[in-house]
């Protein structure tokens, strides 16, 4: 009796851990068991309201009781309960036999949600942009007009041009007649009558046509002179027309370094102003990861020293604004020197620096030559105006002839003036010996003729270098500025990651820091390799180029 009624509680509960058949289901496996009772005397369990729970503490019997014959249940399992009755097409998955639940906390697509990103306001003084200059480029052609007009070294080389020309003017002169003129006024005291003129005496003439010089005597001498032999002077007038093509070739050197200057001293302001802008945005960053310290510091789930580490950084930030200001304000001042005036000057909000080197490439052009370049073609020109310096104190040692003419009029009575001496004639100067003058000249001119052919070949030898370098300069920092693309890639992405990781817990402060640290780094790296390679790719083409203005 009492195997009777374990056995009719055991089938509407089930097997524990077998799951209860839904309606509509497939047949689920033929259950074994062992019972004291045939299944039909077994009355029905009433249908619970809920899904039935095998008790605890009941289990399932693992031998059969005894004196209790074995009887083996039909294909078809046992009448169960009606369970609840599911939601319209809503068919649970048949759980495979011998598999385990998995509970719902063990779930895959069950993930704890994730914050969103953290964004705060933030606010500095430093976070404004740098005041503007007071005086703002709006084109090359600008810049190029005020570099006309004030540069100082400009007008040095413009004034040694009209030195240049001076000197040929005065060495022509020697080859020129000249003419000159005297007029003097005398009074002899002791003789009132007896005149003395000319280098003689004079007096009364007597008979027809004969005159009397005025006891205050006026006279006046004009004399000519015609050089007519001189090869030292003749020497010098080619040596003075060497000199002015010298000067004018150093004024077109100048040109050439003053454009170098002027787009150097462009590539450092916009560099600057670059520079500035990213100070700021590294502020501002390091601001918000304050906050967000602070914020997990308020919250219980920080420190103290995450926040001082993270104020620290924003310090750092705050430093780096103060000094890429001083360095934007003497990047404008160097401008305004380069363009000749005592202010600092800028450049127009939005001007792109490519659009201000294109102008420079096009008031230059480019050599096909290099011993055309100004620097040389003038180092060289001094070298032959040095040599011909030889030939000039040679020459003097050579003689002269002029040919000279000098006429004296007087006042006399009656009338008003005669003219009673007309002399012509030629001088033949011969220079026997002057004391050694020109020997002392000419160990000048061998001295200043050995400088000049070292500081040509000195000249030389540094610009093939130069320009070398040059040309190799613009391939290695573009490399380098392709690298420090790449590294602030990485620094910024990492950055974000450490920052994430830090908004969710499982990052540190110091490893904050650190990220911030080198995404600064960075970016200031970035500025300054791109500020090299503008600046290389202006000193490859000045090298190779002549500038015309």
């Amino acid at each position: 009796m009492h195997a009777l009624v374990f056995a009719a509680l055991l089938v509407p509960a089930g097997v524990p851990g077998e799951g209860t058949a839904a309606p509509g289901s497939e047949p689920t496996p033929p259950l074994v068991a062992q019972y004291t009772a045939p299944p039909q005397r077994a009355p029905p369990a009433p249908p619970p309201p809920t899904p039935p729970v095998a008790p605890p503490n009941v289990q399932a019997p693992s031998a059969p009781a005894p004196n209790a014959p074995a009887l083996n249940l039909p294909e078809q399992p046992p009448a169960a309960p009606a369970p609840t009755p599911p939601a319209p097409n809503a068919r649970p998955p048949a759980q495979p036999p011998g598999r385990p639940r998995t509970p719902a906390a063990q779930n895959p697509d069950d993930v704890p949600e994730v914050p969103p990103p953290f964004h705060a306001n933030v606010s500095d003084p430093l976070l404004a942009p740098p005041p503007p200059a007071p005086q703002v480029l709006q084109s090359w052609n600008e810049a190029l007009t005020l570099l006309r007009q004030r540069s100082p070294d400009l007008q040095a080389a413009l004034g040694q041009v009209e030195v240049a020309a001076g000197t040929w003017r005065i060495a022509l002169s020697n080859l020129l007649p000249n003419v000159t003129g005297n007029l003097t006024v005398q009074y002899n005291v002791l003789n009132p009558g007896l005149v003395a003129f000319g280098g003689g005496t004079g007096g009364a003439v007597p008979g027809t046509g004969g005159f009397t010089p005025t006891e205050l005597l006026g006279v006046g001498i004009l004399t000519a002179n015609v050089p007519v032999v001189d090869l030292a002077s003749l020497y010098a007038l080619g040596s003075a027309k060497q000199s002015r093509r010298t000067a004018a070739l150093s004024l077109a050197e100048t040109r050439r370094q003053l454009t170098r200057g002027l787009a150097q001293a462009l590539v450092s302001v916009s560099s600057t102003e670059r520079l500035a802008e990213v100070n700021r945005v590294n502020l501002r960053t390091a601001l918000e990861r304050l906050a967000l310290a602070q914020r997990r510091f308020e919250l219980g789930a920080g420190t103290r020293l995450d926040v001082v580490r993270v104020e620290q950084d924003a310090e750092v930030a705050r430093r780096n604004v103060v000094t890429g200001d001083e360095d934007l304000r003497r990047a404008r001042e160097s401008l305004g020197l380069a363009l000749g005036t005592p202010s600092a000057v800028g450049l127009k909000p939005g001007l792109e620096l490519t659009t201000l080197l294109q102008g420079a490439k096009a008031t230059c052009r480019t050599l096909e030559e290099l011993e055309n370049r100004p620097d040389i073609a003038a180092a060289r020109s001094r070298l032959v105006v040095a040599e011909r310096a030889i030939g000039e104190v040679r020459r003097q040692y050579l003689p002269t002839l002029d040919l000279t003419s000098s006429t004296t009029a007087l006042t006399v009575n009656p009338g008003f003036a005669e003219v009673p001496i007309w002399n012509v004639g030629a001088s033949l100067v011969l220079p026997f010996w002057d004391g050694g003058a020109r020997e002392g000249r000419m160990r000048q001119a061998r001295g200043q003729l050995e400088q000049a052919r070292a500081d040509s070949t000195a000249r030389e030898r540094n610009i093939v270098i130069e320009v070398t370098q040059a040309k190799r300069a613009v391939q290695v920092t573009q490399e380098t500025r392709e690298l420090a693309e790449r590294q602030r890639g990485l620094a910024e992405e990492n950055d974000r990651l450490t920052r994430r990781s830090f908004e969710v817990g499982t990052g540190t402060s110091l490893e904050l820091v650190d990220a911030a640290g080198a995404l600064r780094q960075a970016e200031l790296e970035l500025v300054i390799r791109d500020f090299q390679y503008r600046q290389a790719v202006v000193d490859a083409f000045l090298s190779e180029a002549a500038c015309d203005w």
